[in-house]
């Protein structure tokens, strides 16, 4: 048996076959109708949709090719391969998930924040009509060493679920993951993480005792802001292995074949693009965290020397290409320096080969009001940058004329 190839030769190889040359163009669309001669054939047919080839809603070839991608990707070493399901968005994703483990005795959800607040908005919205129960627990640098204490207290025999990210977002504290998988399973709930920030080329959730994990494909993974998607991903072990395929069918938030096709081709280079945006991150959080114009940055391990400690444990492939900084001045130093810089974008979203940065107090934490923004540190000042793969000095040039 041959030694298992890295992540990276994986992900460059990623549905392609020794005899492929066209990377699979043949898969770009898929039809919607499945079509038989007579009635004896629908035995046939049948046997196909268990394949989920012949019916759009259960898949085709493009998105299984990069369901087997990303579980391999995701898959520890050694261990079962996970159960992947790709979807319409990371949205969709993560309330299939929910709807994976909650339950009539268990329905509530723990959510560690700062996160994305689209994660808040669906749990106290669309699914807390269903009877669906929110919990927050929020983490702040100055708290970073309380986290597993902070999460246990809210805990008990009714919550289904923990719901968090590895790097929240936008203050980039850096989660204990393993512990908090642990305070969950040991109140018999589920632990659900939200890879997008780490991918599996900085860290893999399941080797850290997560049951669930899902990810924007939309950003780093597809990595060219052309894809909308997302990906579910369940330990084999667990009870929610056995019904995703089932649960997802019946959901419907199936990816279209042609994202699946982009999303799977832009999976070929994102360990490149991962190790590149990280090393610029790095080296732009250095510079701008001595620079006095900027009041601090945020960026996994800075937050003290436990979580220095604890990213040298979890994030040993690099901290990712994402980081937060704050001005003095508020929206109009923020605006400011946006307006300021010549070629890189105000986007809200992340993940694009090239560097945009974002407000998160006006774009991903808008629909917080300014009282919580304020107690979870999202202030107006700060600008969230997700740094691609340019040159260090053309970016650094650019940061520099605008914070003058």
């Amino acid at each position: 048996m041959t030694e298992r190839a890295r992540r990276a030769t994986r992900a460059a190889r990623a549905g392609l076959g020794r005899g492929s040359a066209s990377g699979g163009a043949d898969l770009v669309a898929a039809p919607s109708l499945s079509v038989v001669r007579t009635y004896a054939d629908l035995d046939t047919l049948d046997a196909d949709i268990e394949s989920r080839r012949s019916y759009r809603r259960y898949g085709d070839a493009s998105t299984v090719q990069l369901e087997a991608a990303l579980a391999d990707l995701e898959t520890p070493d050694g261990a079962e391969a996970a159960i992947a399901r790709v979807t319409a968005s990371g949205q969709a994703a993560l309330g299939l998930a929910i709807t994976l483990v909650a339950s009539a005795k268990r329905r509530r959800v723990v959510v560690v924040r700062p996160c994305y607040s689209g994660t808040h908005a669906l749990v106290a919205g669309p699914l807390g009509n269903l009877g669906v129960q929110l919990t927050t627990v929020d983490l702040t640098p100055e708290r970073g060493a309380d986290q597993v204490a902070l999460v246990s207290s809210a805990l008990d025999d009714d919550v289904c679920a923990v719901v968090t990210e590895v790097i929240t977002n936008p203050l980039m504290t850096l989660v204990d993951v393993p512990a908090i998988a642990g305070a969950a399973h040991n109140a018999g709930a589920a632990c659900i993480v939200d890879s997008t920030f780490t991918t599996p080329f900085l860290f893999q959730p399941f080797a850290h005792g997560v049951d669930i994990v899902f990810h924007s494909l939309t950003k780093h993974l597809a990595g060219h802001s052309d894809v909308l998607g997302g990906v579910l991903l369940v330990q084999p072990g667990h009870e929610a292995a056995g019904w995703l395929d089932g649960f997802a069918r019946l959901v419907g938030a199936s990816l279209s074949a042609f994202d699946a096709w982009l999303a799977l081709r832009g999976l070929r280079t994102a360990a490149l693009r991962i190790e590149r945006g990280s090393a610029n991150a790095e080296a732009l959080v250095t510079w701008l965290s001595a620079d006095p114009r900027v009041r601090v940055v945020h960026y996994p391990g800075l937050h003290g020397d436990a979580e220095q400690r604890l990213a040298a444990s979890l994030l040993r492939h690099g901290r990712g290409p994402m980081f937060s900084l704050e001005l003095d001045g508020g929206l109009d130093a923020a605006d400011r320096f946006v307006r300021g810089l010549a070629h890189v974008r105000l986007a809200p979203s992340l993940g694009d080969v090239a560097t945009t940065v974002s407000h998160p107090a006006l774009t991903s934490h808008r629909s917080l009001s300014r009282q919580q923004r304020d107690a979870l540190g999202v202030g107006d000042g700060l600008v969230r940058v997700s740094a691609g793969i340019e040159a260090l000095d053309d970016l650094r040039g650019e940061f520099d004329l605008a914070l003058r």
